[in-house]
């Protein structure tokens, strides 16, 4: 008890209130650790900008403990810094590694820079996608998939060189790098499926690709819903891409250029036309540690700054800016809030130290230093509660924002800059005209349906409906950054009394080019539901409620095949001729339910449901006795060649 009362007398009694600064200044080493202070707090909040940050803090404490030791004679200042150097250290060592930890393979860091990096992708969450993946080699002339022989059970990236798609020998397309292999197919089956391909790939050059086993990117999904939604988006925004690709070879031989959705459309009827009567087939850095010698940093003087008698303990108010400063730097770097509250608790540091140093070491110097340490951290703090601020978004584009922009991880004050400077919300009551086709211009403006429903046709024919939360002109917006002065080949009509936020094209674009993260995330959200749009398509029967769960569901578990969508678009050689004659004979498309002759069940996996988080749930026998075979329309991707 006695021991205790005398501690906690040196801590507060001993130590009067200061009636007068200091003559003297603190010493060299004082004022350079206080510069390196200063450059440290400046540091950012990323990985480098931690590094940064707890680097220089860490040479800053170091200082500061020698300045104890050799100038001050303090063994409690001594013994403070010298811990929270240790702790910068330790954080230091840490964050290296960390980033060491993050080292991939080229092909891996090829694809993330190329796809992923643009997209906002953490390394963590990139590095989780990368380990369930491999990479894999094909010499020129070997096959990836064989038409009819090769099973559907992987998803492919190539990463360099270039493959030929082609089918019964005739030429399809080619994928480049950076573009999925077999998206259309992985697209077309459900978890509970399997499936063979209906295209041959051959590599035309060697070539390197990064592929997923189905199982294992399946459990990816089930377990990480931020990864399904991006692969959802990149699926979809592939299989527009390499539709595109094929839709320009009507451009090219007929010198016109059909709206994406026309060529499939009237071939998909001739289909359901000539298989009306037909029985239909059953479906089936290394971290580096540094320890440099205090001579080697500052040389100790000779003369008789080496203390021979140590002070007794400083005050608690000096003690409880040091405890503050420990608990900021051991907060872990993995917090979400980890920087705010590093910056306030060095803010409260530098608080106490002013007052210790105002009423207790009477040091002008140290006041000045440590306020300038306070007004750097309390603008860092500032400016991240700012960010970290609550963005009210309008009632009428939360559900816009939800919908597309919040999985992809798109922050809501970027949200509110796209919706809030440059675009407005319009309205079409019930029979309004949205675009008439051959008459409105494409160039103009680009719209998503907030409430309502839109009926697409073409010369009086039904293509199929816009529900909310869709793009009413996306496949226009494409082909206006392809082809420029193009008019509306479709009509587009208001079916009930309709809502829709629209940008102006040119100032969306101007801004889009000042935010390379925006442009990316439109860039696939768009090739994503022009996809969406052709499933529409090829399943005109869709109701309302199906049609509104189509986005939420897994893009691997859609309801229409799009394996035949390819050569639909590829066997156009008489696309003008075949889409007049058959506008003039057919009245409607029709509904028929033709099964795919290349899928068959699979009884060893069970649907993905967004919200599923159990891994086990996923792979289970299904009982025969509950299970049914789902029925496709007939796909777009391979109708039989000989249909035109």
């Amino acid at each position: 008890m006695e021991r205790n009362s005398t501690v906690w007398k040196n801590l507060i009694d001993e130590h009067p209130v200061c009636t007068g600064w200091k003559q003297e200044a603190e010493g060299a080493i004082y004022h350079l650790a206080s510069i390196l202070f200063v450059v440290g707090f400046m540091g950012g909040s990323g990985f480098f900008g931690l590094l940064y940050v707890f680097s220089l803090l860490g040479l800053g404490f170091l200082c500061t403990a020698v300045w104890a030791w050799v100038d001050v004679c303090a063994a409690d200042i001594f013994s403070w810094h010298f811990v929270l150097f240790v702790i910068c250290f330790v954080q230091f060592v840490h964050i290296a590694y960390q980033v060491r930890s993050i080292t991939f393979a080229r092909e891996f860091q090829l694809m993330y820079s190329s796809i992923f990096q643009p997209l906002g992708t953490p390394m963590p969450v990139f590095r989780t996608i990368a380990l369930s993946s491999e990479v894999v080699t094909l010499e020129k002339e070997h096959c990836y998939a064989m038409q009819g022989k090769t099973s559907i059970d992987k998803l492919s990236l190539l990463v360099s060189g270039r493959i030929r798609v082609t089918v019964d020998g005739e030429f399809l397309h080619y994928i480049f790098p950076f573009q999925f292999l077999d998206s259309p197919e992985w697209d077309s089956l459900r978890p509970t499926e399997e499936g063979t391909f209906q295209v041959t790939l051959t590599a035309e050059t060697d070539c390197r690709y990064v592929s997923w086993r189905r199982k294992k990117l399946y459990l990816l999904f089930a377990q990480y819903r931020y990864i399904s939604r991006l692969f959802s988006v990149l699926i979809g925004s592939d299989i527009a891409d390499k539709l595109y690709a094929l839709n320009d070879r009507v451009y090219i031989g007929r010198r016109y250029h059909y709206d994406i959705r026309l060529p499939n459309f009237y071939q998909l009827a001739g289909i359901f036309k000539m298989n009306y009567t037909e029985s239909s087939p059953l479906a089936e850095s290394p971290a580096i540690g540094f320890a440099p010698k205090l001579e080697s940093i500052i040389p100790v003087p000779s003369n008789d700054t080496t203390c021979e008698n140590w002070r007794e303990i400083h005050h608690l108010v000096f003690h409880v800016a040091n405890i503050f400063f420990a608990i900021g730097l051991v907060i872990p770097t993995t917090l979400h809030l980890h920087m705010i509250l590093l910056r306030g608790m060095l803010a409260i540091g530098c608080s106490f130290y002013i007052m210790w140093a105002t009423l207790y070491r009477c040091a002008l110097d140290i006041v000045i230093w440590n306020s300038v340490f306070l007004g750097v951290n309390m603008l860092h703090l500032s400016y991240l509660l700012f960010k970290k601020r609550p963005v009210k978004i309008e009632k009428e584009l939360n559900g816009v924002y939800r919908r597309l922009f919040e999985p992809l991880r798109v922050p809501p004050d970027l949200f509110r800059r796209l919706t809030g400077q440059f675009c407005m919300i319009q309205t079409l009551t019930k029979g309004q005209t949205y675009a008439a086709e051959d008459k409105t211009s494409v160039d103009d403006r680009l719209s998503i349906l907030l409430k309502g429903r839109m009926k697409v046709s073409y010369r009086g024919h039904f293509l199929h409906n816009i529900y909310p939360c869709a793009f009413i002109d996306s496949p226009e917006f494409r082909s206006t950054q392809m082809h420029k002065g193009e008019k509306f080949q479709v009509t587009i009509v208001a079916d009930d009394n309709c809502r829709f936020l629209c940008w102006s094209r040119e100032r969306l674009t101007y801004f889009l080019e000042s935010e390379p993260f925006l442009y990316e995330i439109f860039r696939y959200l768009i090739g994503k539901d022009i996809t969406n749009k052709l499933y529409s398509l090829n399943d005109p029967t869709l109701n309302d409620k199906k049609a509104k769960k189509l986005e939420h569901q897994l893009s691997l578990c859609t309801q229409i095949s799009m394996l035949e969508m390819r050569n639909s678009l590829a066997s156009s050689s008489d696309s003008e001729d075949g889409l007049h004659q058959f506008l003039r004979g057919t009245p409607s498309v029709s509904s028929l339910h033709v099964s795919s002759p290349h899928q068959r069940a699979s009884a060893k996996m069970k649907p993905i449901e967004e919200g599923v988080e159990d891994d086990d749930e996923v792979f289970e026998p299904v009982s025969p006795k509950t299970f049914k075979v789902r029925q496709t329309h007939y796909p777009t991707r391979l109708p039989s060649m000989d249909v035109v």
